[in-house]
């Protein structure tokens, strides 16, 4: 075969001459009487000579080469129309094509879609039915890097599958253009070097006018690239989040300690201090004035220890996520009142001035009282410590922010200021001005942090300006309307103690904010839910709406005295029956008791004998208690205790006589330990369980065993599961008795 090629480009002559050479074609630019002819594009006239080459009637075909960077349509009577420089073997595969087909000339739309699948990005392949390849793109050869000779004429399986792919996978793909479809989907190849390359690809059918397949045409993307990033995103996206989970679980760990040490420092303190007020209370009866003093110093330490301990818990629960905002509605001008009686003492001690501005629509805000107290009373308290013989301000009026109703409360000082380096760092935790103050003052510098998140919490702001010297300004900005995350309390109505277990609730009725909080926190460590109404009209209205077990009434109150409060209780159907303990300073039970008082105690009282008094007639309380326990002192020490409140008892010492009492009655309640010789308390549990009879009835167990949990898997039916090795007897005790209060009160 002889082929004339016409060209300016002596490197183009030399590798056309050289390619073609291999397949005994002689190939130059001097032959006279060819098989075929190349023409380069670039020759000068290059379309004409085309056209003289096209109007021999010789059946020669012309191959017309054309650079990339200058792709047009070939002229007419162009065969093949080639891109150069062309891949190695496409010459001699394209002029085989060419002489087969004659001098046809190219269809100019076959070759305008010739042009755009060379200079496409993806791979195109053209195959016979019995898939040898006639055609690939140079995608194909830039992807798996095979030579156009490499691979046209053979079949791919023998080079580019990869073992990824079972025979089952490739089944399913030739029936899908058996039934003349497009299919779609994955395809995992190899490079000529061995290399997985992840295609994208859509294999079609080409039929002819008889519906006749004729060839294949598949179009490819390399998506190996993108799968490698996104794997990569992947595995980048799964470290952060194990980053993130880790700190979060370091905050959460930091936390918990926080928490469990401040739990494990204010358990004995509440003892000590406890027991402090107890034997300070019997010391004053007696006339022991040293012994009283000497006690109530104890009180002081411990109490201001444990302020600084609840502090530290403070600040763990809100960094934890556990604090919550319980909104209520109150009087904020008498909420201010029972600040600065309580930080009256400190004024004093330091010789400072206090002067306060309170505008006269204050009226009524819904917010966390207890947090809006705590923040205040922080600003003032430490207004107070950095502050002798000076003047503090506390300035406290409405005003709005973007159309919201807000209160603004301003707390200034004469004292040593701050710098505006320290003013930086003073809202964090643990950090005070500087280490002098710390050594001067005292304090966890914990206050601050705690105010700031208090007030983001409802929805406010806390900020600081200070001159060194000269003295500091805190404003503490709050919505007169706190958003409810919490549960909500009753209007008008204080809860100064609402905990999450059932228990008596008594409602005290005094307009002294300091003796409504005294009371209250004497009524909660006896097991009281407290809520406290700050007039008469106040505390009917809540008596009326929520029933409570009992009610402490003071004698004396402006307006709605004592005496009318009960008048309209006794009065009323919906709260006649709800025993009134009243309380005064005066003589006056028969007055009392004529209006119907069910008791009546002269101020100052005993926290103990006013809880005694509460307990006798909060009806709910008095139950059958059985106790099933081999242990003789623990089980007096219980029959003792839960009687002196008024329940009935009935012992056990094993659990066969345990059950012997349950054949004969239905508590209201057992308590019960594990381990006991003749039966333990499993068994116990077990009889209980298979009883109709005793379904309902609850059973707090009592033990030292070590649990596993297969123990409290056997457990769960219990009330309550306490470990003796976590208390003292005493403790133990007290708690067992708070239990009794809480599943009666259930009920």
């Amino acid at each position: 075969m002889q082929v004339l090629l016409l060209t300016i480009d002596p490197g183009l002559a030399e590798a056309v001459a050289a390619e073609l050479g291999e397949h005994g074609v002689e190939c130059s630019m001097e032959v006279e009487h060819p098989d075929a002819i190349i023409v380069d594009a670039e020759i000068p006239d290059a379309a004409a000579c085309v056209a003289r080459l096209d109007a021999d009637e010789l059946e020669r075909p012309i191959l017309y080469l054309v650079g990339e960077d200058a792709l047009s349509l070939p002229p007419d009577g162009v065969a093949e129309l080639v891109v150069k420089p062309p891949r190695r073997g496409e010459l001699w595969v394209r002029l085989q094509t060419a002489i087969r087909r004659g001098r046809k000339q190219a269809n100019p739309r076959e070759a305008l879609a010739l042009m755009a699948v060379e200079a496409a990005g993806d791979i195109v392949e053209i195959a016979s039915p019995d898939t040898i390849v006639e055609y690939v793109n140079p995608a194909f050869v830039q992807t798996l890097g095979y030579t156009y000779e490499e691979i046209v004429g053979k079949s791919p399986a023998t080079l580019i599958r990869s073992d990824r792919h079972d025979a089952e996978y490739f089944h399913k793909i030739d029936q899908t253009l058996a039934r003349g479809e497009t299919w779609k989907g994955l395809l995992i190849s190899r490079t000529k070097d061995g290399e997985l390359v992840y295609l994208e690809s859509a294999i079609s059918p080409i039929h002819d006018r008889e519906g006749r397949v004729t060839h294949h045409i598949a179009v490819k993307r390399d998506i190996t690239q993108r799968l490698r990033a996104e794997n990569e995103l992947r595995r980048i996206n799964a470290e952060l989040e194990q980053a993130r989970d880790a700190a979060l679980e370091a905050s959460r760990a930091k936390s918990q300690f926080l928490a469990n040490m401040s739990h494990e420092l204010r358990t004995p303190l509440n003892a000590i201090i406890g027991y402090s007020e107890m034997l300070a209370e019997d010391a004053e009866d007696t006339g022991d004035q040293a012994m009283l003093d000497d006690l109530r110093k104890i009180r002081s330490a411990g109490a201001h220890l444990l302020a600084l301990i609840n502090d530290v818990l403070d600040l763990s629960k809100v960094e934890a996520g556990a604090m919550k905002i319980y909104v209520e509605a109150f009087d904020l001008r008498t909420a201010i009142s029972g600040v600065l009686t309580t930080i009256a003492p400190m004024v004093t001690e330091r010789s400072n001035e206090l002067r306060v501005s309170l505008a006269d629509d204050l009226g009524l805000m819904r917010a966390d009282l207890t947090k809006v107290r705590q923040a205040l009373l922080n600003l003032l308290s430490n207004a107070c410590k950095f502050t002798e013989h000076g003047r503090i301000e506390l300035r406290v009026q409405p005003t709005e922010l973007d159309g919201r109703p807000f209160v603004r409360f301003e707390v200034s000082d004469t004292g040593i200021g701050i710098s505006s380096e320290q003013l930086k760092r003073l809202f964090r935790p643990f950090v005070q001005a500087d280490a002098s103050t710390t050594r001067r003052y005292g304090g966890t510098g914990l206050g601050l942090a705690i105010s700031l998140r208090f007030c983001e919490m409802m929805g406010g702001s806390l900020e600081a300006e200070s001159t060194e010297g000269e003295g500091s300004v805190f404003r503490m900005l709050l919505p007169r309307a706190v958003k409810e995350t919490g549960r909500k309390r009753t209007t008008g109505v204080t809860a100064i103690v609402e905990g999450e277990r059932p228990a008596p609730q008594v409602l005290v009725i005094d307009d002294d904010p300091m003796v409504q909080d005294v009371i209250g926190r004497a009524l909660m460590r006896h097991g009281f839910k407290v809520a406290a109404a700050h007039n008469g009209r106040t505390g009917l209205q809540y008596a009326r709406e929520r029933r409570p077990d009992a009610i402490v009434l003071d004698v004396m109150m402006p307006g709605l005295d004592g005496r009318g409060v009960l008048t309209s209780l006794k009065g009323d159907p919906e709260t006649a029956e709800i025993p009134v303990v009243m309380l005064t300073i005066l003589e006056q039970s028969d007055v009392g008791f004529a209006l119907g008082a069910a008791d009546f105690l002269i101020k100052p009282v005993r926290s103990q004998r006013l809880a005694t008094v509460l307990h006798r007639y909060c009806r709910s309380q008095q139950a059958q208690v059985l106790v099933i326990d081999d242990d003789p002192a623990a089980r007096e020490i219980m029959r003792r205790t839960l009687e002196s409140s008024g329940h009935r008892v009935t012992v056990a010492e094993n659990g066969q006589r345990g059950i012997a009492a349950l054949r004969r009655m239905v508590p209201d309640l057992v308590l019960l330990d594990l381990m006991m010789p003749v039966m333990d308390g499993f068994g116990v549990l077990e009889y209980i369980r298979g009883d109709p009879r005793l379904d309902q009835v609850p059973v707090v167990v009592v033990t030292a065993k070590d649990l596993t949990p297969e123990d409290r898997a056997m457990l769960r039916d219990a009330r309550a599961v306490l470990e003796r090795t976590s208390f003292t007897r005493q403790e133990l005790v007290g708690i067992v008795a708070e239990r009794v209060t809480e599943v009666l009160h259930h009920r």
